[in-house]
């Protein structure tokens, strides 16, 4: 039979032990733990830069995930920081990007160049791969 100070002390030295492994593993774990990046959908899909003032458009990436909540925005949690790039297909630059935000790219037509460019978005996929995920959208320029 254990005597009572140390049952007492046995019951506290397990509640401890199971409030810290509970730390622990909370800790660790991310709401994004075991959510795949499917696929990225880029919005508009095309645009033309003349129907924004200064030729300044915005475009808006969501993220298809292999749970809830889907579809999302895609830089609304790591790791899903999602980097949007502009193609320049031509040796001069036709747009570029002026300011990003949460999975938003703000693209602007550069002054005198006329041409259409990929605006595109990637993520990193997040299944324990280096798979990345992209979406792209097209944007003219007069």
């Amino acid at each position: 039979m254990i005597s009572m100070p140390r049952r007492s002390l046995l019951i506290a030295f397990s509640i401890l032990t199971a409030v810290s492994a509970c730390l622990i593993s909370c800790a660790t774990s991310s709401p994004n733990d075991g959510r795949i990046l499917l696929a990225i959908n880029v919005t508009p899909p095309s645009t033309d830069g003349t129907a924004y003032p200064n030729g300044l458009a915005t475009f808006t990436a969501s993220g298809t995930f292999s749970v809830v909540p889907s579809p999302a925005p895609i830089g609304s949690a790591a790791p899903y920081y999602g980097q949007f790039v502009v193609d320049n297909p031509t040796s001069g630059p036709i747009a570029n990007i002026v300011s990003t935000g949460n999975s938003t790219a703000t693209v602007q037509c550069v002054t005198g160049a006329a041409g259409t460019v990929g605006v595109s978005m990637t993520a990193d996929a997040n299944n324990g791969t280096s798979t990345i995920v992209s979406g792209t959208a097209q944007f003219t320029c007069p």
